[in-house]
């Protein structure tokens, strides 16, 4: 090959490199994906694919809660991961095809769309014609045939529960970070942020970067405290009691794991010795306690009912300690029943140690066991708050038509919920609750900041 032959073949190389950095860098790419999947479906998580652009360099996926998202992104405009727009926020940025969503909640429906794009940082030509679209919606509770030995009216119902849900895979404490706190807890936000949320407070820790305990200034909150625990110290070596993922939520060490410490749980009504955002340690009826945001008092109850249940044996009596009020749990664990977020744990849980918590499952278990005593209770004494009819809502049974009507101007919520803690239907104000089948059901009823629970019987 002679020099002029080779300067020609350099010349042309370069050329056709130049040509094939601009055409996918400054070109933007001709079409979109064509198509959106979701494998691998679970109430906690679940893959998106969509097919590959021949000639796009990377993909904007957006994910809305409230519909389709509508809104296109803009050219020459980087976003990040967590990013919001105006009806949606950004799922992912990047060249892959494929992905794994955090921070997804049981029973919710997530829309997604796929923008594929060229560009560098602040150069950005999205393709916004045609982009697929689709929906999915997450698994619930998923029981199946997990207590079908168990019988609630036998005597020894507690040691059937201990049987069943005390086997199971045990995670070491350290492996929580990697387990409940990146696949479950942490949520993206703007800027490429993320952020953990105090179950006892509300607080909302932002960071960037990879969690850290030590960096965030948060702990693995034991809500059994590990002092409670006949077994204690329990964590040298570490026994299964001790990390235990039912138990062991987020919260922020200072303000909320060290001022909890060890206190008993309870319901202010007397002096407040200190307090942040929605907890606070105080006096109830003379005995200091402390008391967590409403939207965990439940998680509270179940996580000790569960703790109760699951390890107290032949050889080590666990029992409910004489300073915590059980009526006070059992009624948090009415007013409060499982959440999306609470049922999230309680599966992605199930998948990794093999267990459940029984009380998540059906709510009715509470009130078949003494706490006190580890045995089988004869009636529930709950102090369940009544509805006052002429202050909040008026209930009308209507024999002829089979249904229920709901009046009322302070009402905020009306939900109907099964035994098992499954919400059966939201009703509107003033319109008629269907007729359900024979049964037992719960009444939830919301306004303002209070909510309470009733036992209604069709």
């Amino acid at each position: 090959m002679s020099y002029n032959q080779i300067v020609r073949l350099v010349v042309f190389t370069i050329f056709c490199s130049v040509f094939s950095f601009v055409s996918f860098t400054q070109i933007r790419p001709v079409k979109n994906p064509s198509v959106i999947l979701f494998k691998n479906i679970k109430p906690y998580s679940f893959e998106v694919h969509y097919d590959k652009v021949k000639d796009a360099e990377n993909y904007l996926v957006l994910i809305s809660e409230k519909g389709i998202p509508l809104t296109n992104p803009i050219d020459n405009i980087s976003y990040l991961k967590g990013d919001g727009l105006y009806d949606s926020k950004v799922a992912y940025v990047g060249k892959d095809t494929f992905f794994i969503p955090k921070g997804i909640r049981a029973n919710h429906s997530y829309n997604y769309v796929v923008f594929a794009f060229n560009g560098k940082p602040g150069a950005e030509k999205y393709q916004i014609q045609n982009p697929p679209y689709d929906v999915i919606k997450t698994k619930g509770l998923n029981i199946g045939h997990y207590y079908e030995e168990i019988i609630a009216t036998a005597p020894n119902f507690t040691s059937q529960l201990y049987d069943l849900i005390s086997k199971h895979t045990v995670i070491p404490y350290y492996n929580y970070k990697t387990t409940l706190i990146e696949d479950v807890e942490l949520i993206d936000t703007t800027k490429g942020m993320r952020y953990v949320e105090c179950v006892y407070t509300g607080d909302k820790k932002l960071f960037s970067g990879p969690f850290d305990w030590t960096q965030q200034g948060y702990s693995r909150e034991h809500t059994f405290p590990h002092s409670w625990m006949p077994t204690y110290p329990a964590n040298n070596p570490e026994k299964p009691e001790y990390s235990d993922f039912h138990n062991l939520y987020p919260t922020n060490l200072d303000k909320a794991n060290s001022i909890r410490s060890n206190y008993p749980f309870g319901e202010i009504n007397g002096k407040i010795h200190y307090e942040y955002k929605d907890g606070k340690l105080g006096e109830m009826d003379g005995v200091l306690v402390y008391e967590p945001s409403n939207k965990q008092k439940g998680n509270v109850a179940r996580a000790i009912f569960y703790m109760l249940t699951a390890y107290n044996s032949i050889d080590v009596n666990w029992a409910l300690p004489s300073k915590q009020n059980e009526n006070l749990l059992k009624k948090w664990h009415y007013q409060d029943l499982p959440d999306d977020y609470e049922i999230t744990r309680q599966e992605y849980i199930f998948d990794k140690q093999g267990n459940r918590n029984p009380f998540i499952d059906s709510i009715d278990f509470v009130c078949k066991i003494d706490f006190y005593t580890m045995m089988k209770s004869k009636k529930c004494l709950l102090n369940i708050e009544q509805i006052n009819p002429n202050e909040l809502f008026t209930v009308l049974h209507d024999v002829e038509k089979n249904n229920f009507v709901v009046q009322s101007k302070e009402l905020l919520d009306l939900e109907i919920i099964s035994t098992n803690g499954i919400l059966i239907q939201r009703i509107p104000i003033n319109q008629n609750i269907p007729f359900f089948d024979n049964g037992i059901y719960f009444l939830k009823v919301s306004y303002k900041n209070q909510s309470f629970i009733r036992k209604i019987i069709f």
